[in-house]
């Protein structure tokens, strides 16, 4: 197939190049011109367990016009979005897909005029190390829903799954947002605040407190079992302990972060349904402050 993706970040780099090597044909769209000519003279290198994998792909500065292909997959972080919507507006194209944290976007793409929108949440761990490495930390699988759309567009995205990098259907795609949505607000934001990798949200008994009260207050906001998703948190933190989340990366070298589609969603959440939620409100408000401390 005809593949676009939108976004030279950890997850754009990840998914092109396991997506060549299945022997799709790729179109890279960058933010810069800088990371196009570098991948285009250089390629992508992957790395996955010490082994290193050069991959030639066409890639070139996002523009206004996409070239015609069967998926468009939208890598871009969830703040980028607002700056791109013009873009993907004017998509050709009939099937497009969302891999963003956070939940911010959803109301925006029921509404898209495309006939199939997906949404996806990724579970692998990636690490972009620089313009045209990707260090491919942790294995896991791409989550997708269908917001709407048909079977065939379903099955057609479906061909993309492989067993070294997989593709799950979930029927009920606002459950996996939430699931995921949930698992980034417990790790992200802490991680980030307390500027440590994920393993040690668990391993330090005073933290894993402090996480317990932020997961139980987003749990109940979302309504999702408590005891259920909480042992997949602590999975997550086991898989993950020498990671550092993005959240963390982004506050560290001080770009903006994506706590406005995390915590930001489910504080507003909170609102509406008049849940009180102090350690949120607590959490969102350190972060937007180290945001604006760091300029």
């Amino acid at each position: 197939m005809k593949i676009g993706i939108i976004g030279g970040g950890a997850i754009g780099l990840l998914v092109a190049s396991y997506f060549h090597q299945q022997k799709h044909e790729i179109m890279l769209y960058t933010r810069t011109d800088e990371q196009a000519k570098i991948i285009n003279e250089s390629g992508i290198l992957l790395s996955l367990n010490e082994n290193i994998s050069q991959m030639c792909i066409n890639t070139k500065k996002l523009s206004s016009h996409i070239d015609p292909c069967d998926i468009l997959i939208i890598c871009v972080k969830q703040y980028h979005l607002e700056k791109i919507k013009s873009i993907i507006n004017n998509f050709k194209g009939d099937t497009i897909l969302f891999l963003q944290n956070g939940m911010s976007h959803i109301e925006y793409v029921k509404k898209l005029s495309i006939n199939n929108c997906f949404v996806g949440i990724v579970e692998h761990g990636a690490l972009k190390m620089s313009m045209n490495e990707i260090k491919h930390t942790g294995l896991g699988t791409i989550k997708i829903g269908q917001i709407k759309g048909n079977q065939e567009a379903l099955e057609k995205l479906l061909t993309l799954h492989t067993e070294g990098f997989s593709l799950q259907f979930e029927n009920n795609w606002l459950y996996i947002l939430h699931q995921k949505c949930l698992v980034n607000c417990t790790i992200n934001p802490l991680t980030a605040i307390l500027n440590i990798r994920n393993g040690e949200l668990i391993t330090n008994d005073y933290f894993k407190q402090i996480s317990k009260l932020l997961f139980n207050e987003v749990a109940s906001v979302l309504q999702l079992n408590k005891e259920v998703e909480w042992q997949k948190v602590i999975k997550i933190c086991e898989k993950t302990s020498m990671n550092y989340s993005s959240m963390n990366r982004d506050l560290y070298f001080g770009r903006e972060t994506e706590i406005e589609s995390m915590l930001g969603y489910v504080k507003n959440l909170a609102i509406q349904k008049k849940i009180n939620v102090p350690t949120i409100e607590l959490v969102y408000n350190v972060i937007k402050g180290l945001e604006k401390k760091k300029g």
